[in-house]
């Protein structure tokens, strides 16, 4: 594979033709996503070096399916389309990565103190390739599923931009979609603390969750385990109202759906979908149970619930 072309897709800067001739190249051999990976390193050693410059022509890293390739490299490519960022903390310079996950997508991955995730859909991930000697900071805007490895004296902190959940090791889901303005944590195992401006707001106990309602954050049982099915690529609802499924929807497949009849907002759903279906299919499925139809804006993407 010509170098200057995987230069040319590190920058983000590739046509649909040159990103498919990738995407086929990566396909014939595992021997060459090594290469990938190689010259995604030395890329990285000239950028830092300043011997050359990133293009001003650097697209969205999510126009870049994560469909390519599955399983782990394809934890690999998220990471590789994200881009590196660099932050000065003292003397000491912190190398970040940037994850974003496309509409309709998951993926698994593994951080460098052992920590095991889940990224959700529409979401973006930003965390230290090694964490600092006082605590382990990442960034989150969307949903994730934790399973923090335990250290007492560096604790985990995920920030986000209602709130900053504070842990030593434990599971927990968090949703915090800033498009959406919600925040939302969830607590399986341990306990975790919840900070506005480090100020401590809320602490959780195993099975309570905290929901921010009209900026004050509620704090109530688990009920409903199926939500969180979603990281085994599973969409459930359990008796919800349809507006509530339309805005999951939303959240998980990057479009978005209004409903113009009030008759329809009453009725309620339970079943599961899976992300793969696509938000077409999980609509016709709706469709047997709640009588609706749909329209979908060819130029916007957008869907009209009539």
């Amino acid at each position: 594979m010509n170098q200057n072309l995987l230069y040319k897709f590190f920058e983000g800067s590739t046509s649909y033709e040159e990103e498919k001739k990738i995407k086929n190249w990566l396909e014939r051999s595992e021997a060459n996503f090594d290469i990938l990976m190689q010259s995604r390193k030395e890329y990285d050693i000239q950028i830092l070096s300043g011997s050359k410059k990133l293009s001003n022509k650097r697209r969205k890293s999510t126009e870049i399916p994560l469909t390519w390739i599955s399983g782990v490299a394809a934890v690999f490519i998220a990471l590789i389309i994200g881009g590196i960022y660099l932050f000065n903390t003292g003397d000491r310079t912190e190398q970040y990565n940037t994850i974003l996950v496309p509409a309709g997508q998951r993926i698994n991955l593994i951080l460098s103190d052992n920590t095991n995730l889940w990224l959700n859909s529409n979401t973006t991930f930003r965390y230290p390739t090694e964490f600092s000697n006082e605590n382990r900071t990442v960034y989150l805007d969307g949903e994730a599923f934790f399973e923090v490895s335990k250290e007492e004296n560096k604790p985990f902190i995920v920030k986000t931009m209602k709130g900053d959940i504070h842990v030593t090791g434990t599971s927990f889901n968090v949703e915090a979609y800033s498009q959406f303005d919600s925040f939302e944590t969830s607590l399986f195992e341990g306990g975790v603390e919840i900070y506005k401006e480090d100020m401590k707001l809320v602490s959780l106990k195993p099975n309570e969750k905290s929901v921010l309602v009209n900026n004050q954050l509620l704090v109530s049982e688990i009920v409903d385990i199926d939500k969180y099915l979603w990281k085994s690529g599973l969409i459930a609802f359990n008796n919800k109202g349809l507006e509530e499924i339309l805005i999951r929807l939303e959240k998980y497949f990057d479009v978005e759906i209004q409903i113009n009849s009030l008759n329809l907002s009453q009725h309620t759903y339970t079943g599961k979908f899976r992300h793969s279906d696509g938000v077409d299919y999980a609509l016709r499925v709706l469709q047997k149970s709640i009588h609706f139809s749909y329209e979908r804006d060819e130029e916007t993407g957008n869907i009209f619930i009539i």
